[in-house]
Parts: structure tokens; sequence; C-alpha cells
């Protein structure tokens, strides 16, 4: 592991930016000074093999720690990042975009980009309820040992990954190869790149729940299963 509970957690941020993204989803404040992992996860109430597991798969992309995860607050984490995709991020993006298309010269274009965002926003936020549905309340489930649960299988979320990734496609191809004249150029660079980086940011979600979260319930299952005692 590349991290471990007795790094300073500001080491571990400054070695890796990509991890705020981690706290803000446990509900870890800033403001930690010089403190270890496992002392700012205690101070927060955060299960700290479960923080930990995600930092080391977002830096090194080993999956095989989805043992060291607590799928109770692995649920809690996903549903923040559900929260801030739904409710902050998607219609954030939208307004910066719908502020940069208005200047162009062509209105068919900017209303044609407008809508392919808000088809795609469409497609993430069914996407986010059905894992609501479909895998959050199965963790729910198996954690209250409810019987005859059936297996959770992984090919229905990654199909609904490949069809999000095709709408966005079209929104970034028809800015970056036909974007009229007018505008200012600067802020739909900006805004092209903040696209990107959300695109990232939910590849990495779907990523978190496909080799760690699945992996983790899937595990716990067969130990409920054969009777053994599970986490």
């Amino acid at each position: 592991m590349k991290y471990t509970e007795n790094h300073k957690l500001g080491d571990v941020i400054a070695d890796n930016y990509q991890l705020l993204l981690l706290l803000s989803r446990f509900g870890i404040p800033l403001g930690f000074g010089d403190n270890s992992v496992k002392s700012v996860c205690a101070d927060s109430g955060v299960d700290c093999k479960t923080f930990l597991a995600l930092c080391n798969y977002v830096a090194t992309g080993d999956a095989t720690i989805y043992r060291d995860v607590d799928v109770m607050s692995m649920l809690q984490f996903l549903r923040q990042a559900h929260v801030y995709y739904a409710d902050f991020l998607l219609p954030e993006l939208r307004a910066k975009l719908v502020a940069v298309v208005q200047p162009l010269a062509n209105r068919t274009f900017a209303e044609l980009v407008v809508k392919l965002f808000d088809s795609y926003a469409a497609d993430v936020r069914r996407h986010l309820a059905f894992e609501e549905k479909e895998l959050f309340d199965f963790t729910r489930r198996l954690v209250d040992r409810q019987p005859d649960l059936p297996d959770l299988h992984l090919m229905p979320f990654i199909r609904q990954h490949d069809n999000i990734d095709t709408r966005l496609a079209e929104l970034k191809n028809a800015m970056m190869r036909y974007l009229p004249e007018g505008g200012n150029q600067r802020e739909v660079y900006r805004v092209l790149y903040d696209i990107f980086a959300f695109e990232d940011d939910l590849q990495s979600h779907c990523d978190i729940e496909g080799n760690l979260f699945i992996p983790a319930l899937v595990e716990m299952k067969k130990k409920i299963d054969r009777g053994d005692d599970a986490r």
C-alpha cells in the first residue's frame, strides 16, 4: 500500500491532489494540521481502512484491497458523490455552458449543445437513481441479513456507464470540432476542461463501484451464505 494510517494526511493530499474529492465525500473537514490519516479519520468518524483502501486504489489501481472495505462506509461515501453530482456539479456545469454558448453567432448550434448536455445530465441522473434503487438497496438488505437475496451482477452497471459515455462524446466533439464564431474562446476552453474533468471523476466513481464496492458486497454475501461471520 502506498499510503498507510501513519502517513500525515496533508502529505497524502500533497502527493495526489485528486484525493481531495475523497475528503469531501467522507465529510473530512480541512484544517487537519499535521495529524496522521488514522487520527483524522478517528476525529471525523470515518472508517480508516475504507478511506485508505480508496486512497490506495485511486493512487495505484490495486483492486485487491477491496477486502479492507466496510460496505456501509462505502455506501455513505458513494451516496455523497451522488448528491454532489446531482445537486451541485451538473447544475453548475449547465450554467457555465449556457453562459459561454449564448454569445455564439449560430443560435442553432448553441441550442443543440445545451440540448446535448441536458440529455447527458438526464442519463446521469437516471443512472444514479438506478444505483440508488438496485445497488444501494441491495447493500442495506445484505447488511440486514435479509434472506434469499439474488447474486449481484456487474454487467447492468457497466452497460449504463457505456451509454452515458456515448452521450457525452457527442457533446465534446460538437464543441471541439464545430464551434462557430463568437463568444469568449478562453471561457469555452475552461468549460470544456470542466466537462472532461467531470467525466474523469464520474469514471473514477464507476471504477470504485465496480472494482471495490461490488466485490466487497459479493464477498460479504458469500460469507453470509456460508454462515460465516461477516463484517
